[in-house]
């Protein structure tokens, strides 16, 4: 463990815990690399409310558009399950994937190193404004196949044979269930990977990534899938990313020490 992190376990202890509370705030204002957190709210309103008054808001920027490229070239391990199943899916007949907050199109870019996509895909991204130009941009000097696309409406989801949701779930400021229901046409298939869920809370936090800090939603794994289960998605698999975790000083009973994926097949009725 580093220093770093034996001093605020001290700090956490019941007789230090308000002057603790208050230097690690403090402290958390001066990060500017790395995910740091802080806090406990109940809804992503009252979560916004808090950022501190130093620390930038909007995530629509160059900067968050210019991150995670280096996830375009590799996987990490909590990867491969989600990769095995779009791999299945495409050979199934899956020919319309919809990338709910897929950044630049990254995972796009790192499956096809390990699958070969067929000729009649069309794979489409639909992110942050900022991002999105970013990403159409890069798809014109990386896709020469032509099979990345862009959507400026998350509403175009409507219809597609897979619907995919990696690490962006818990940005949202808005309820994903909900939304999904919205669809006349919800796709058949959904794949969830890098999510952070506690097994019986949930609530926001803060995540100060030093570029931008945002509200960050921590689902309450029961409550997801039985909301899922009411739309009619059953959980055909779910693994675990064990290289992510979220731990928010001062609310240890509310830490992830695991993120989640999840493959989930829907029926109609």
């Amino acid at each position: 463990m580093s220093l770093r992190g034996i001093a605020l376990q001290v700090l956490e202890l019941p007789p230090l815990a308000p002057l603790g509370r208050r230097l690690y705030a403090r402290v958390y204002e001066r990060q500017h690399k790395g995910n740091h957190y802080l806090g406990v709210y109940p809804d992503h309103a009252t979560a916004l409310a808090a950022v501190p008054a130093a620390l930038r808001v909007d995530f629509d920027t160059s900067d968050a558009a210019s991150q995670y490229r280096g996830r375009a070239r590799q996987l990490s391990i909590g990867d491969y399950p989600a990769l095995y199943w779009v791999s299945r899916l495409l050979d199934e007949g899956c020919r319309t994937v919809f990338d709910l907050g897929g950044h630049i199109g990254v995972a796009y870019y790192a499956f096809q190193q390990y699958c070969s996509y067929p000729a009649d895909l069309r794979w489409t991204v639909s992110d942050m404004p900022t991002t999105v130009e970013v990403g159409r941009a890069w798809a014109r000097d990386h896709d020469p196949a032509g099979r990345l696309h862009f959507a400026d409406d998350k509403r175009d989801a409507d219809g597609h044979d897979l619907l995919l949701v990696f690490g962006a779930m818990q940005y949202f400021d808005y309820d994903f269930a909900a939304w999904l229901g919205t669809l006349a046409a919800p796709p058949a298939h959904l794949i969830v990977g890098t999510t952070p869920m506690h097994p019986a809370r949930d609530f926001h936090t803060l995540q100060n990534m030093g570029f931008a800090c945002v509200p960050y939603h921590i689902h309450a794994r029961p409550a997801f899938l039985a909301a899922m289960e009411r739309l009619g998605y059953r959980v055909v698999d779910a693994w675990e990313h064990s290289e992510r975790s979220c731990h928010i000083p001062f609310h240890r009973d509310h830490d992830v020490d695991d993120y989640s994926g999840f493959y989930l097949r829907r029926t109609p009725g």
